[in-house]
């Protein structure tokens, strides 16, 4: 196969692991985000996760702070997995030995 053609596959499968390694906590940033864009009651009554009803005594709107985070987590860890692709990807300087 040609060099081109290895170097490519190598980038894509380092890329892969990143993403691979990253899930867990992309997969928590997106549940973050989930509750953090919906409303909640928070009067205290019913528990941190009750949603704002008819009768609720204090809703808040969503956590604009924590969304932003949670996008900002899950675009570092897409750009990681894109950096060490390409990386993975660039050709090997065979002219440098290590010695001088």
């Amino acid at each position: 196969m040609s060099d081109k053609i290895v170097r490519g596959v190598r980038g894509v499968v380092a890329a892969l692991a990143v993403t691979l390694a990253l899930s867990p906590v992309h997969g928590g940033a997106l549940l973050m985000l989930m509750f953090a864009a919906g409303r909640y009651d928070s009067s205290g009554q019913g528990g941190p996760f009750r949603s704002c009803t008819a009768d609720s005594v204090s809703c808040e709107g969503p956590n604009v702070v924590a969304i932003i985070v949670c996008g900002l987590v899950v675009l570092g860890g897409l750009l990681l997995a894109a950096w060490a692709g390409r990386r993975a990807a660039r050709p090997r300087n065979r002219g440098y030995s290590g010695s001088r």
